[in-house]
């Protein structure tokens, strides 16, 4: 008896393993999304990490057909005030701040991230800002330099003639210092209109514009001129018995010094 159980035990076959997929049924052991699993614990897990997931407030990102009002609604839900008035800026005057407020609110910024935007925007406006003031220093300067280099000892002199001459004829002469050029500079800096009121005032005689005065200072061109007058072949200048010879001389030599400082 024990030989017949024996013998049928032996010839029956072991049933071979099957892996976690084939224990599936055939219509989801094939889905993509299932094949990646396994075994049941790694798939209980996934499973609850997305049931906590769908649990939570999350954000649906809508498709590229979607409406202005459905990205507000994923705006507002991300952070993203209701309204534009609602952004708070510090720093900026009111014309900036309403412009960059439409902007954020266009955009769908939280207040977190608009504030970044106004923290580049103030970053270069202050740049430009000392750009900008740098080269109206310089282009001052150079507009001053060119001035006294052309009318020498007798810049401030002629200055003082320009704009005398202004206010002569203009009345107030607030528009020099109130209108800006493109570098910056304002409109009485500029040599062209510094020279214009000058040349005006000589037309229109300096002892009208600015009363009585002394001897004007030449400027080096009109000293040339002059120098080059009194020295002409046939000038007492050329003559040492003329008897104004030592006068002609003397003005000569004024001239030169006065070329000179």
């Amino acid at each position: 008896m024990s030989e017949e159980i024996q013998a049928d035990t032996g010839s029956q076959e072991a049933s071979p393993a099957i892996s976690f997929n084939e224990s599936l049924s055939e219509d989801i052991r094939n889905d993509p999304s299932v094949l990646k699993f396994t075994d049941a614990n790694a798939m209980a897990k996934s499973y609850i990490s997305l049931s906590n997931m769908i649990g939570n407030d999350n954000v649906k990102i809508p498709r590229e057909s979607a409406t202005p009002d459905e990205w507000r609604a994923v705006y507002n839900k991300l952070g993203a005030p209701d309204n534009a008035d609602a952004y708070q800026f510090e720093g900026l005057d009111d014309g900036a701040a309403t412009a960059l407020r439409q902007q954020a609110y266009d955009a769908g910024l939280t207040q977190a991230q608009a504030n970044k935007m106004v923290e580049f925007y103030n970053g270069q406006m202050s740049g430009f800002t000392d750009d900008f003031n740098s080269t109206a220093e310089q282009s001052v300067s150079e507009n001053k330099a060119a001035l006294e280099q052309e009318w020498g000892k007798a810049f401030e002199q002629n200055v003082n003639i320009a704009a005398r001459t202004a206010k002569y004829l203009l009345g107030s002469t607030d528009m020099f210092d109130e209108i800006q050029l493109a570098d910056g500079s304002y409109l009485g800096d500029s040599p062209e209109i510094v020279k214009l009121f000058h040349k005006l005032g000589q037309e229109f005689g300096e002892d009208k514009i600015i009363g009585e005065t002394t001897e004007l200072v030449m400027t080096p061109d009109q000293a040339d001129r002059k120098i080059a007058e009194l020295m002409a072949p046939g000038t007492p200048y050329r003559d040492e018995r003329h008897p104004e010879h030592d006068h002609y001389v003397e003005e000569v030599t004024k001239l030169f010094e006065q070329k000179v400082g």
